[in-house]
């Protein structure tokens, strides 16, 4: 699951995701018709990952209300991690004691190897 100020995803029947606009109480439902391992959510940003690859999708405009996803890339790689975040132009993959910043085509653009073992992440602005 994931959570972000009003918007609150989760993986329903191991194949959807959920997303809720806790406010307004509307729901939505994405069928990625795989696996789904891991689900992140940041502003108007979602990310899911399955098997294969990680799926992006956005809304668009500037509604804060508006549940309308849109598939934005699919990053084509299959991806190790225990934690998966969202930004608006990356994702960030977390494996023990290591990040990983991916651009949304599925490019790395950084890597750091912490001396202790990630235990959570969050985005911060």
């Amino acid at each position: 699951h994931g959570l972000y100020q009003e918007r609150y995803a989760w993986r329903d029947q191991m194949t959807d995701v959920i997303i809720q606009h806790l406010t307004t109480e509307q729901k939505v439902r994405i069928k990625c018709k795989d696996h789904v391992k891991k689900i992140a959510v940041y502003k108007n940003r979602l990310a899911v990952q399955l098997p294969d690859k990680i799926l992006i999708y956005e809304v668009k405009g500037e509604d804060e209300n508006d549940m309308h996803y849109r598939k934005r890339d699919t990053i084509h790689r299959t991806l190790d991690c225990n934690l998966l975040v969202v930004t608006s132009d990356h994702i960030i993959l977390c494996l023990e004691k290591k990040l990983q910043l991916f651009d949304f085509k599925g490019e790395k653009a950084r890597e750091w190897v912490l001396e202790a073992v990630i235990r959570y992440i969050k985005v911060v602005g």
